[in-house]
């Protein structure tokens, strides 16, 4: 609580080390984790698969929650939610950011929850923003090292080039050699790393003479006599297009050269899966109550994600546990299990 008495979370973090009050190690202020524990979205059970070295006291977690929640007159439960709330109104914002303030509509597309806790909040901060569809990977907690194994190795450079575009239409043996010597530092450095024939692109940082902040204009390759003249006119189109106004009457400066150079890593075919060979049934593992609103609890349904198959589908309130992450399906949503793996999470109409 802040000094008016509203609830804030952040931006400290509890982080590991003391962690959540529910960790046991030596944390006092109930955190996002110690919330979805007493609200129900977290089993204890099975969390972290049910092998891990933390067994999580939820009953510290209650304890910290009515603390915080005493003053305003919440109970555990209510506190909890209230922090769950709080912590989706930010998310929501931070979507909102890069979505809405940049002309993208989120509603048009579809979210894709990861890390350990992205899957317990996927969809209220979907219901927040208008999202219908959520795709949960098959291994949400470690997604993003996934995509870090699977990712192209692009590496930046740049190269400061201070020259008029003038003297450049005139001659451009300084943008020849410059891109000439920055490709054979870059390729030396490349084949160090076993990449081999890499892809490349490239940019010139050009502004107008006098101005403080530059445009990074791409530069097609490879580089060939005339294309300054071109790159002059994108630059005119993209001021226009930045800042509502071009200058075309005034000189043009080129500041620096960038070179982005892509080693492609050859990726593994991801395989389809078979279908279900029984009943959606076989993957339940318990119920236990979770607090979706101040009223009462719902019984929701446990499932264990590593028993759920193509084609399996099932009605929310209910859990997905496994070992990297947890999913929560609030009612009114609705789950299924495609070719792939991927879990699906609809908003049910009506």
């Amino acid at each position: 609580m802040d000094e008016g008495g509203a609830l804030r979370i952040g931006p400290q973090s509890a982080g590991a080390l003391p962690g959540p009050v529910c960790y046991g190690r030596g944390g006092i202020i109930p955190t996002v984790t110690d919330a979805n524990f007493v609200a129900g979205r977290l089993d204890a059970t099975h969390f972290l698969g049910g092998r891990g070295d933390i067994r999580p006291n939820v009953a510290a977690a209650r304890a910290a929650l009515a603390a915080l929640g005493k003053p305003l007159g919440l109970s555990p439960e209510a506190a909890a939610l209230g922090v769950l709330q709080v912590a989706n109104a930010i998310m929501a914002r931070a979507v909102r950011r890069v979505s809405i303030e940049r002309g993208h509509d989120p509603r048009e597309y579809v979210l894709v929850p990861f890390g350990g806790a992205g899957p317990l909040h996927a969809c209220e901060l979907a219901d927040a923003l208008g999202i219908r569809r959520v795709m949960v990977p098959p291994s949400p907690g470690v997604l993003s090292a996934l995509g870090l194994l699977l990712a192209d190795m692009a590496s930046d450079h740049v190269q400061s080039l201070l020259i008029s575009a003038d003297a450049l239409l005139h001659d451009d043996a300084p943008l020849r050699q410059t891109l000439a010597a920055v490709r054979a530092h870059v390729e030396t450095r490349l084949a160090a790393q076993g990449i081999r024939n890499p892809s490349w692109q490239a940019w010139l940082d050009m502004r107008y003479r006098g101005q403080s902040y530059e445009l990074s204009v791409p530069l097609a390759l490879p580089y060939e006599s005339g294309q300054v003249a071109q790159v002059v006119r994108a630059f005119h189109e993209m001021h226009q297009h930045r800042y509502g106004y071009a200058m075309p009457q005034e000189a043009v400066e080129v500041v620096a050269v960038r070179v982005r150079s892509v080693g492609h890593i050859p990726r593994p075919a991801l395989p389809r899966l078979p279908a279900a060979t029984e009943p959606v049934e076989t993957a339940l593992v318990g119920r236990q109550p979770v607090w979706f609103t101040h009223e009462a609890p719902h019984e929701a349904r446990l499932y264990a994600r590593a028993r759920l198959q193509v084609g399996h589908q099932f009605q929310g309130p209910a859990v997905v546990v496994q070992f990297d992450s947890t999913v929560v399906v609030p009612p009114a949503w609705h789950a299924h299990v495609d070719e792939w793996g991927m879990l699906w999470l609809e908003r049910q109409t009506g």
